[in-house]
């Protein structure tokens, strides 16, 4: 690597930890996000074990979240584990401060994520091609707001990618059981991060099916050596998943490989929600949605951005069509299967595709990189504008305690209010401020209309002085569904064009605005990207106030 080079990837590592470290208290202390403050909750809880022993041990360890009263628990505990061990160090461990060490982890996870696809395209390519993949990632606007959020996609995400560069390297056989055992661990780390990792197995198997074709001359020891080569990768890989995730066991005793039954129920009830049977509230939102198409428009508009969503694209059909090394093959099928996948699932939540989204960031640097330098510059310039642009969410405090301030100031004290069930409610605690003195009214927007449904919300209506509308998750999702909530969609509609009983006050909004500071010259409305992408940190607020 040339003192050059070092410098560019210096500059661009800086430049990503910038979009990706800043603002990380987004909420103000307030745990606005659902699954972040479940994992808050689960981390927070936990102890640190007496002995390795009772850490092994699911039935007794103080980390195993079934031990803490959590009977429902899908995710991975390695970052669990590793953002509590962090907390313990630097003394962070309470509810109200170990998020922002996971959020800080998290962040830190997608760093690595930049700097390990500079070494992908150095050994896929050249350092240029490294070092132009590396900066792609680094602005794209999903990896961006994952990395502020105390969730597990960062963690995923990084030992996915450190698997496929491990990958590159099997073939080269004075290091290969090295390599394999480096292996086994990334993708044993990856799977203690969320189960979904699996779904990288054909990718292995691929790369470890390269190793036989090649051979000028197919021989028993030959095939042996890759046969037991890939015995270690499962051995090791199954060893670090279980050192990182206990409580999937039933004992400690390595021995005894038996599965939990309470997690094979969590992973059961899991896929329960995630087929058009389901009605469960969070669900809701995937009726409307069209597969393959629903996710595409969403990568593409927002997860991207444009002009790197189409480039990504153009990039992936490029490298499609022509002659490419087999690792260039492996980027293609592993995003092609990714994608088709998930995007004929059920649930297409954005998060399920960013792991592809590093690959896609390698492709587009074989189209790039034929491209004019001028162009090239100009494309990198325009390509910065989303990114920067969603820095404004992060500058400035989100809507519902702008919204909460409004609140306090504006509406007396006993008042009626309302919230919406799965929905957070306001006004939220602000300090300098007394607890609010609200009655308040919920409203179970999700059932399907009847009779029974509306004569219970037009009974609380009736007592209500001001409805809250703190995000687009009821509206947004019944609206879309008008065969099963007619009168839901007309009590929105009404409520929303001034004809009902009720007119709207104040509307709170934090789009990603460009400049990003001062007076902004245009926004990016992004009010019918997926749910998740805009109601965790910069929800629309709506207040309504009787006539």
């Amino acid at each position: 690597m040339t003192h050059k080079t070092k410098i560019i990837l210096l500059l661009i590592i800086l430049i990503a930890a910038f979009f990706r470290l800043l603002g990380l208290d987004w909420d103000q202390g307030q745990h606005l996000h659902p699954d972040e403050r479940f994992l808050t909750m689960v981390v927070s809880a936990m102890e640190v074990p007496k002995s390795l022993s009772d850490y092994l041990n699911p039935n007794v360890s103080p980390m195993n979240p079934y031990n803490l009263n959590f009977s429902f628990f899908v995710y991975g505990t390695f970052p669990l584990f590793l953002t509590r061990t962090v907390g313990e160090i630097i003394s962070k461990t309470d509810y109200w401060n170990v998020h922002l060490v996971g959020r800080f982890l998290s962040a830190l996870f997608d760093l690595g994520t930049v700097f390990l696809l500079f070494k992908i395209g150095q050994k896929m390519f050249n350092e240029k091609s490294g070092l132009l993949g590396a900066f792609i990632y680094s602005i794209m606007v999903l990896p961006i707001q994952l990395s502020h959020f105390f969730a597990v996609d960062t963690f995923l995400n990084f030992f996915l990618v450190l698997s496929f560069l491990i990958l590159l390297k099997i073939p080269n056989t004075k290091y290969r059981i090295l390599n394999t055992i480096l292996l086994g661990f990334s993708f044993g780390c990856a799977l203690a991060c969320k189960i979904s990792a699996l779904y990288f197995i054909p990718i292995i198997g691929l790369g470890y099916l390269y190793l036989i074709f090649p051979l000028k001359k197919i021989t028993f020891i030959k095939l042996l050596k890759i046969f037991c080569s890939g015995i270690i990768f499962l051995l090791v890989s199954a060893i670090v998943y279980r050192l990182l995730q206990p409580s999937v066991f039933t004992t400690g005793n390595f021995l005894d490989w038996s599965i939990n039954p309470q997690f094979i129920k969590n992973i059961e009830e899991l896929k329960s929600y995630n087929t058009p049977d389901s009605w469960f509230p969070p669900a809701v939102q995937w009726h409307s949605a069209k597969p393959i198409i629903f996710p595409l428009k969403n990568m593409v508009l927002w997860g991207m951005g444009l002009p790197l969503g189409i480039i990504s694209l153009v990039s992936l059909f490029y490298s499609l069509f022509r002659r490419q090394k087999y690792s260039v093959f492996l980027a293609i099928f592993w995003i092609l299967g990714l994608f088709i996948y998930q995007g004929i699932q059920f649930c297409t939540s954005m998060r399920y595709f960013l792991p592809i989204y590093p690959f896609f960031a390698i492709l587009s640097t074989v189209f790039l990189s034929k491209l004019n330098k001028k162009f090239l510059i100009l494309i990198i310039i325009t390509s910065l504008i989303y990114p920067i642009s969603f820095l404004s969410i992060y500058l400035h405090p989100i809507t519902r305690v702008t919204a909460s301030g409004w609140i306090y100031k504006n509406i007396p004290a006993g008042s009626t209010v309302t919230y919406e069930e799965w929905d957070d409610g306001l006004p939220l605690g602000l300090p300098n401020y007394p607890p609010a003195n609200f009655k308040t009214e919920s409203l179970m927007m999700y059932e399907f209309d009847s009779v029974e449904k509306w004569q219970k919300i037009n009974e609380k209506l009736a007592k209500v002085d001001y409805i809250f509308l703190t995000s687009n998750r009821a509206y947004g999702s019944t609206m879309k569904l008008p065969e099963k909530y007619p009168q839901t969609t007309k009590y929105y509609q009404d409520l929303f064009n001034g004809t009902g009983q009720f007119k709207k006050v104040a509307e709170f909004t934090s789009r990603p605005c460009f400049p990003p500071i001062g007076n902004h010259w245009f926004c990016f409305n992004d009010d019918n990207a997926e749910e998740a992408f805009t109601v965790y940190d910069h929800p629309k607020v709506m207040i309504f106030k009787k006539k």
